[in-house]
Formats: C-alpha cells, sequence, structure tokens
C-alpha cells in the first residue's frame, strides 16, 4: 500500500475534520468555522469557536476540499462580487494546516477579471472555551463553572482569555488588519490578474495547565518492518485497509509518561484521549499490521494501572482506566480535570488487557516485554477476583459510586443500554453477560503466559478456575429456547440477580471468548444471523423485538462495526462460517457506501434494495475501532493464528460472497514477513514465510471442540 495516506476529495457541505494529537480542527466545505460543532479543540476545550471569511460581505462558494494529509488540507471556492461578470472573478485558495495547540492559514485571493478592483476581505473570529462535553451537549453531575470570555485587540490581531480557567486563544494576522473590531478584522486589498492577494491566519491555544514542551511532543514513529499492503477483488476491502491505517496514523498520541511510546485516541471529535477499552480493542484488530501497538498499549495502560481504592475517581487497585480527559472542568469522577488523574469507571478493560496481553505472546512479543508486564497483570487478576466482583459470586459487576460516575460502565455505556424486554431500565449491580466471557478469557489468556514463564502449577489452577466461571456463565445467563426458538444468553443480571433477558448483540462476544457449547454456540449464530439482530449492514445491539428497539438509538439498536467484526470473529471461532462471513460481507458493503470510512455507529434500521446505511448524527468518524474493522476482517477471512511461542502459524482461510481474492503481504512476525494470498477459484498460496515458523494450512469450517 505505500504510504498510509492517500488525498481524500471532499465536495458539497459536509465538515472535514484535521488533527494532530490533542488538538482537531472541525470546519465546512469551504474552511470556515462557526456552525455548531465546528472548532479548533486543543486538551478537550474549544478555543476556537468562529473562523469566518467573507469577501464582500458574502462567504466563500466552495468548489471542494482535498484531505492533504490528517493534519492539512485545501479549500478550493469562489466568489462572484455584484454583478456584470460573465464568470466568477475572484478566487479562493485556502491552505490549513493543524499542529499541535493551534492552526495555521494561508488565504490567497486570485482576480481573473481584466480590469482590477478593491475588494473589502473581513475575517471573523471568536472563542467560547467550551469543552467538548458542553459542545455535545452532555452533562453529568453538578453544573461546571461558568466561562467568561473576554477579547482585546492585540498589535497584529486579536486575543480572547477565559481568566476563571487560565485558557487563552491569540489569533495573529499577518499583514496585520487595516481595521478591527470586536472579534472582526478587515482589509481592503486592490486585486489585479496576475497578481495574488495573501493573507496568513495564525491561530495559538494556550493553557496554563499544558506545557508547551508537553503538547509539542510527537507520537514516536514506528518502522522497520515496511507497511503491509492489501489488494482484494473487489478493491472495496483493500480500500478500506487503506484508510484505516491512515486514520489510525491520524489518531495517534504521544504518551506523557514515555515518549517511545505510541497510543491511539479513540475517536474524533468527542474522544480525543486515551481510553483503555478502545485502545484495547483497537490493538486487537489492528496486531496483523501494527503489533506494536498492542504492547505500546499494554505499557501505557500498566503505567496509570489503579494503585488505591475511595479516592473519587473510581479507582481500585489493580483496575485498568477508562479514560483520561484534559479539560480544566470537572467531568468523569472527582480530581480527574486537566489530566491531574484517569477515570476509572469500566468494568470491561481490566480483563481485556489480559486477553491482549495473551494476543500479544501469541504474535511474538519478546520474553522480557512480557515479564515487564507480568506485574500488572496479577494486579490485574487481583482486581478481577476481588473489588471486580464485591458480593464474591464470580462475576464481575458495576454500580455509580458518585454523582460524576457513569451509570453503565460496559461498552453499551449510555444510561438506558440495559433494560428489560418490556423495556424497563435495571438497577445495580449490573453484571453484563460478555464481561463475563471477558473474564473467562482473559483468565485463559494469563494461564498462557505463566505457562510460557514456566509457572505451570499456578497457570493449571488458573484454567481451573476459568473452567468454574465458565460453567457458571452457562448457568447464569443461559435462556433455553421455546417453541422452535433457538436459546440465547441473557444481556444481564441485575442487583437482585434476575436475569435481563432482552435479545441483544452482547452474546456474540461469548463467542469470541470461547463461553458457549457447541449447541449453544449454534444456537445464538441463529439470533446473529436473524432479521431481528442482523439489519443486513450488520448486527444491531438489541434486536428489532424488544420493546426498548431504536435503530437511530447509541446502543439500543443502532449497528456498532467492532460490535459485529467481534461476533463475526467468534462465529469463525466455532466453525460457524456462513453467518460470520455474512455478517462481514453486509459490514464491507456498508464500508464502501461510507466512503470506505466507517463510522463509530449507524442506523439499525432494515437494508431495503438501493437504500444505504443510514448515519448516526453524532459518531464519531474517524474512531479507533471502526477504523480497525476492515483490518480486523482481512485477518479473520485469512484464518491468520500465529503461535510464536511454539513455533507455528496457522491459516483457515474463508472468503465471504463477493469477495473473489485477498491478498495481504508483509504481515510482520519474527523471522520474517508472512504473505497471502487467497483466491475462490484457484485456492491459497504461501508467497512468503517467516524462516522459524512453520505455517500449517487448516480447512475452513474447522473449529476447535466446545463441549
Amino acid at each position: 500500500m505505500g504510504k498510509r495516506h492517500e488525498p481524500a476529495i471532499l465536495a458539497g457541505t459536509g465538515t472535514l475534520t484535521l488533527i494532530d494529537g490533542l488538538t482537531f480542527a472541525i470546519s465546512n466545505a469551504s474552511g470556515d468555522i462557526g456552525d455548531g460543532l465546528d472548532g479548533l479543540i486543543a486538551d478537550d476545550t474549544r478555543h476556537l469557536s468562529r473562523l469566518a471569511v467573507r469577501v464582500e460581505g458574502a462567504p466563500v462558494r466552495p468548489l471542494g476540499a482535498t484531505l492533504l494529509a490528517p493534519s492539512s488540507a485545501r479549500f478550493r471556492g469562489v466568489v462572484v462580487p455584484g454583478r456584470g461578470y460573465p464568470d466568477a472573478p475572484l478566487e479562493v485558495d485556502r491552505r490549513r494546516r493543524v499542529a499541535a495547540g493551534g492552526l495555521e492559514d494561508e488565504l490567497v485571493l486570485y482576480w481573473w477579471a481584466e480590469s482590477p478592483s478593491q475588494v473589502p476581505v473581513l475575517v471573523e473570529v471568536d472563542a467560547d472555551f467550551l469543552d467538548i462535553f458542553e459542545i455535545r451537549g452532555l452533562e453529568t453531575g453538578p453544573p461546571t463553572m461558568a466561562t467568561q470570555v473576554r477579547s482585546e485587540p492585540t498589535s497584529d490581531g486579536i486575543r480572547f482569555a477565559d481568566d476563571e480557567t487560565g485558557l487563552s486563544t491569540v489569533v495573529r494576522f499577518a499583514p496585520a488588519p487595516e481595521s478591527r473590531g470586536a472579534g472582526v478584522a478587515r482589509w481592503s486589498p486592490h486585486l489585479r490578474r496576475g497578481e495574488p492577494w495573501r493573507l496568513r491566519v495564525t491561530v495559538t491555544a494556550e493553557n496554563a495547565a499544558v506545557s508547551a514542551a508537553g503538547r509539542n511532543v510527537r507520537p514516536v514513529a514506528r518502522g522497520g518492518h515496511g507497511d503491509v499492503t492489501v489488494r482484494s477483488d473487489p478493491p472495496d476491502l483493500a480500500r478500506a485497509c487503506r484508510r484505516s491505517l491512515a486514520d489510525l496514523d491520524a489518531l495517534a498520541l504521544p504518551d506523557g509518561l514515555d515518549a517511545n511510546r505510541r497510543l491511539v485516541a479513540a475517536g474524533i471529535p468527542w474522544f480525543v484521549a486515551l481510553f483503555g477499552r478502545d485502545s484495547i480493542i483497537a490493538g486487537h484488530q489492528a496486531r496483523a499490521f501494527l503489533p506494536e501497538q498492542m504492547l505500546d498499549t499494554l505499557a501505557a495502560l500498566a503505567a496509570r494501572q489503579g494503585r488505591v481504592s475511595g479516592s473519587g475517581n473510581e479507582e481500585e487497585p489493580g483496575k485498568i482506566l477508562h479514560e483520561v480527559r484534559l479539560t480544566p472542568r470537572p467531568w468523569l469522577g472527582h480530581g480527574t480535570a486537566a489530566g491531574a488523574r484517569p477515570y476509572y469507571g469500566s468494568i470491561d478493560a481490566t480483563p481485556l488487557f489480559l486477553i491482549l496481553y495473551g494476543t500479544a505472546l501469541r504474535w511474538g512479543a519478546s520474553r522480557p516485554a512480557i515479564e515487564e508486564l507480568l506485574p500488572s497483570a496479577r494486579a490485574a487478576l487481583a482486581w478481577m477476583r476481588g473489588p471486580g466482583d464485591p458480593d464474591g459470586d464470580g462475576l464481575l459487576e458495576y454500580r455509580p459510586t458518585g454523582s460524576r460516575s457513569l451509570t453503565n460502565q460496559s461498552w453499551k455505556d449510555s444510561e438506558n443500554a440495559v433494560q428489560f424486554p418490556d423495556g424497563r431500565l435495571t438497577e445495580g449491580p449490573i453484571a453484563m453477560v460478555e464481561v463475563q466471557g471477558y473474564a473467562y478469557r482473559a483468565r485463559r489468556e494469563l494461564a498462557e503466559v505463566l505457562r510460557h514463564l514456566g509457572e505451570d502449577r499456578e497457570a493449571a489452577a488458573l484454567d481451573a478456575e476459568a473452567e468454574a466461571l465458565r460453567g457458571l456463565i452457562r448457568e447464569q445467563y443461559w435462556c433455553a429456547g421455546a417453541d422452535g426458538e433457538p436459546g440465547f444468553f441473557a444481556l444481564a443480571l441485575d442487583g437482585r440477580k434476575r436475569r435481563v433477558s432482552s435479545i441483544a448483540s452482547n452474546m456474540g462476544h461469548l463467542l469470541w471468548c470461547d463461553v458457549p457449547s457447541d449447541q449453544e454456540a449454534a444456537e445464538v449464530a441463529r439470533h446473529l444471523a436473524g432479521p431481528e439482530l442482523a439489519s443486513g449492514w450488520g448486527l444491531r445491539t438489541l434486536s428489532s423485538r424488544m420493546a426498548g428497539f431504536n435503530p437511530i438509538s447509541y446502543h439500543v439498536g443502532s449497528v456498532w462495526p467492532h460490535d459485529t467484526a467481534l461476533a463475526c470473529e467468534g462465529l469463525r471461532r466455532f466453525g460457524l462460517d456462513e453467518p460470520a462471513l455474512g455478517l462481514a460481507g453486509d459490514l464491507i458493503e456498508a464500508m464502501a457506501l461510507f466512503d470506505h470510512r466507517l463510522p463509530e455507529l449507524f442506523g439499525g434500521h432494515d437494508r431495503e434494495p438501493g437504500d444505504a446505511p443510514v448515519p448516526y448524527p453524532t459518531a464519531c468518524r474517524p474512531q479507533a475501532w471502526a477504523a480497525g474493522v476492515p483490518l480486523q476482517l482481512a485477518t479473520m477471512f485469512l484464518g491468520l493464528e500465529p503461535h510464536v511461542p511454539d513455533g507455528r502459524v496457522a491459516l483457515r482461510p474463508a472468503l465471504p460472497i463477493g469477495l473473489s481474492t485477498l491478498e495481504v503481504r508483509g504481515i510482520p512476525l519474527p523471522g520474517g514477513p508472512l504473505s497471502v494470498r487467497v483466491d475462490r477459484e484457484v485456492g491459497t498460496q504461501i508467497l512468503e514465510a517467516p524462516a522459524d515458523l512453520v505455517v500449517e494450512l487448516r480447512a475452513a469450517g474447522s473449529a476447535r471442540g466446545h463441549a
């Protein structure tokens, strides 16, 4: 695939987002900032709420915008000043670059008419210093501090300041304005054919709580393996993989605790921050393309692992964080403003941490790297055995602990995400079904690591503990089918240990964790492939038969691509290739209609002939675990499962209907790259393989066998 970014052309009235680390800008197709969610956001705060160019009193009419790189774009437009011109005589070329803590615009006006003209140019700027949650319209807990913004002229521009928070924004113009008012700068250039007029606008976001040196730290560059390349026929999956790698590059964050680590933000615009769950899932999805991301993620989360209890941010010893926010105003938890401390309100990040730990071992992480993380892994296990299971019944459960706590703390964390079939909301503590699956697989993964390190007795005890948990999950959550309907796993147990027997996508994650028996998995597959959960574009989060189903909700009927992809992986683990490949094929068709860039989520409406998926209004795009889906699917279609400590790599290729060929070259493994081509007609070819690993080609549809 060569370089990971390829220019994307956007035209019309949509928005365009540029990002560099923790700073990003959202504008319209002409480059103007000023409508609704637009802005320059740095460290979770909007430092510029308006940046609008007016020529002859009118906005620039956009011709198109080109995304040159994740942090730069070019906007082209025209202005027709009055009447008397057969064609637009004035062209506007605007180039923007976002850098850590600011942006720079270069505006060039080209006059194409023969006769010169004096044209008034006006730039409107403003700042409101709203944090990202206020922009989105979210509230949690008591009201936050009010924002009082003052503005003042400078020698070459305008400065905005919020004295309460120590935030400020400085806007500089070159040339300096001929005149200015409240948030307005004016020029009256004489335009002549062949003599472009240029204006440079530089915006600097200043935050007393964030040092310039810290803000300018760049994510460490990765290299040594070369890019993994993907080719497919039709080309949609390959194009989506290229887009995914570019987006993961765009979402890269430096680690303020270790400049040698490269992290990934959860998504633009709402989640430009380190999230535990999201970064772990994204690391898993990209494992065949960016294996170093697994160790970077594990090390960063281990460095921030919980140490104490009762500190107001849901921290507990061994617990893995939920998120780290830099907004100066309170959000989740107490004492977490300005990134002072993480918020730990996640019930699943800790077992997912252990799953990624075991995955990293199989994909070739070095023994020293694995040994260095072992104390954190043991601490995570201790949390699952202790604070994560407060009543000692063997199940992980959560309940909010304060006014600034998330009500729901699994991946479906909206307030109405956990509900009974009749739509009633649950009361905690809540034990989500997929979280128990994660806890089972986490124990299995850690046991494998312990055996690798020679701790056989501890590994055997942990395997026995895992098997007991698997039996408990199947006993507590399984709902037998009746009247010809297949059985299923309940969504959760509520605070009274009652089954929340809603039919939802969560049970697909149990297959990814190897929890069900083969018979139970087959019955679950009938639900996952059935019309109540399968929309035709992917899995609905909640069955359309449930009373609370809403296809344009956040978590009770929408489609989340990562959710579908994990279920597909799980189905393949049980040899249930037909439903797995069917759902995966639906995702590929959806990603093509989303210009090969899947959003965080989209509507769960029934697919109709000639129709397209319905966008969710505030979905992140790009979003880390949506960006990871094409990479995850390509890996799944190969059936690629290395076990480097055992010296082998297993392949079990299978392609969905509509995909004729898939070729993946340069998969980085110890000993050299792996390259594979799968052709529906010809079969599978191993193009190159690591010198020290045995490649085992297995038949599609084969499975592990689950009693």
